[in-house]
């Protein structure tokens, strides 16, 4: 059977560079049936948001935390089945990037609210350009070839090969 005929996922994201809006538009075209907002245009529909069975949620690492417009959004997940995507400018196969993915997975889940976790990925996106700008202005900071090196990496993402391991991911997931 089909993923469509199955269910349809309500799709929320935040995006800042493009990067997030990508890997919400590629789970939107693998799964036919699904919904795509952005969390600014579910905040004016919360009711949206508390009746979808399944939600996808997407992001990105904004100084460490989700952004405010997804923390928003947590106290309204209740007994929902998750698919969590999420992009960052760091290494996502680094040790500290993984702590703080599973961090966010934990609070988009809650202790006490009934949902339940079927599927997480995290990739790498290239960097906002105007952040690389306000770091570069901070006391102290010094560009290196390396810091230069994994911006230049940043950028290649998210690539074809991530899209396809985010949709055989949320695929393995829920089972569709």
């Amino acid at each position: 059977m089909r993923w469509g005929l199955i269910m349809s996922p309500l799709i929320v994201y935040h995006s800042l560079t493009g990067n997030t809006r990508l890997l919400a538009e590629n789970l939107k075209a693998a799964y036919p049936g699904a919904s795509l907002f952005t969390a600014q245009q579910v905040q004016g529909q919360i009711s949206r948001l508390q009746q979808a069975p399944i939600v996808f949620v997407g992001f990105w690492c904004d100084r460490g935390m989700m952004p405010e417009s997804i923390q928003a959004l947590v106290p309204h997940l209740k007994d929902k089945k998750l698919g969590v995507f999420a992009t960052m400018g760091g290494d996502p196969q680094s040790d500290r990037a993984k702590q703080w993915f599973a961090r966010q997975c934990d609070a988009l889940v809650g202790e006490d609210r009934g949902n339940l976790l079927q599927a997480h990925f995290l990739c790498q996106g290239k960097i906002d350009p105007a952040l690389i700008e306000r770091m570069k202005k901070l006391p102290g900071y010094k560009e290196t070839p390396e810091s230069v090196a994994r911006r230049e990496l940043a950028a290649t993402h998210p690539n074809e090969s991530d899209l396809s391991e985010l949709v055989r991911v949320f695929r393995e997931g829920f089972g569709g």
